[in-house]
């Protein structure tokens, strides 16, 4: 018979530090967040010393540029919005200087408050022989993409080499003037599929490769990622488009990719990939709502199972039907759409399916 939890888990701190994981447990009672428990690895990190750290104040090891939305999140988290599994944050060491951190969190109701267990990395430069929660999500998206994005390549590049083997023909007979309209649907063909293979090409590299922060067309990128995902979302249904011009938000260009190919894929899992059926539908709609910009993809694919709905934001959560195998599925975009102010909501669609929902704030 195992011992009690209360009874292993000094044991489990321990091990955890000793191979460099930082442990700390911050108490949010509503004026400000203090610390409970800190574990040597965690202080080392930042260059204080345990004593130093758990006297120091925990909004002071944030980046000034993120307080406010920290104070925000604590804020919203205590008035029972949902935690996100991982959110990034830029570290303040104790010489002044800066690192990139991730927070994998747990959380639980204290009297007058909520207190979060968080499992800190460094995910600099120099310290990511590990990949962080979010970049081994974006590496999964794009290997359940691969296949369709591989056969959305060969497509138009066959008919590019085939034109260019018809228009070499059309030059050897040095154009006459009967010839050139003919020449020239060639060109355009020729023209039209390199903008293909090119547009598909940037959808990609938008989500393999981190950018800065910039004011990002929401629109726009969710129409980059839908032309990406059209290989694996058009044989299940059929896709509608809702997109209207917005204001702009401020972001990562990649992260925001992510989350909204993990919505569009999380919708696209509802149909059976073996059965087409022309009553299927995916609507995907973007739109301004005062001061939010507003995702919406909703799809007439299974209903919502109770568990789906109360798991579908858990890291790793698999069920037999929704999400499955797709990265960590909605996690990373309630993470995502969190660490910018917004918010990703799941919701059963009257008549039959699911509505997900990301809220993000418009930038001034």
């Amino acid at each position: 018979m195992l011992p009690p939890l209360d009874a292993m888990l000094p044991a489990l701190l321990d091990a955890l530090g000793y191979v460099g994981t930082g442990i700390t447990v911050v108490a949010d009672r509503g004026h400000g967040l203090e610390r409970l428990y800190c574990n040597a690895a965690m202080a080392a990190m930042l260059g204080f010393s345990l004593d130093e750290m758990l006297a120091h104040p925990p909004i002071e090891t944030i980046a000034p540029s993120q307080r406010a939305l920290v104070n925000q999140l604590s804020a919203s988290f205590r008035a029972g919005q949902p935690v996100p599994p991982a959110l990034e944050f830029t570290a303040v060491r104790k010489d002044g200087s800066t690192m990139p951190i991730e927070l994998a969190m747990g959380w639980f109701r204290i009297p007058d408050g909520v207190a979060y267990v968080m499992v800190v990395r460094d995910i600099s430069v120099h310290q990511r022989a590990h990949l962080s929660l979010l970049e081994a999500d974006r590496i999964s998206l794009i290997g359940a993409l691969s296949a369709g994005f591989s056969h959305e390549i060969n497509n138009p590049l066959t008919s590019l080499l085939l034109n260019l083997r018809s228009l070499r023909r059309q030059l050897v007979t040095t154009l006459p003037e009967a010839s050139q309209p003919q020449a020239m649907r060639y060109l355009d063909d020729i023209t039209f599929s390199a903008e293909r293979i090119a547009n598909n090409v940037r959808a990609l590299q938008t989500l393999a490769t981190r950018q800065g922060v910039v004011a990002i067309d929401l629109a726009a990128l969710v129409s980059a990622a839908l032309r990406f995902a059209a290989p694996t979302l058009e044989p299940r249904a059929n896709v509608i488009r809702q997109i209207f011009p917005v204001r702009r938000v401020t972001g990562e260009e990649s992260r925001i990719g992510q989350a909204v190919l993990a919505m569009l894929l999380f919708s696209s899992s509802g149909f059976d990939a073996e059965v087409a059926n022309a009553s299927n539908r995916i609507i995907v709609s973007v739109e301004q709502r005062d001061a939010e910009v507003v995702l919406e993809v909703s799809d007439n694919g299974r209903n919502l199972t109770p568990e789906e709905t109360n798991h579908a934001f858990d890291p790793f959560y698999r069920s037999s039907a929704r999400g499955a195998g797709v990265g960590l599925g909605l996690g990373v975009a309630r993470s995502v759409a969190t660490e910018l102010g917004g918010e990703v909501t799941l919701a059963s669609r009257p008549g039959g399916g699911a509505i997900v929902t990301m809220r993000l704030p418009a930038a001034a």
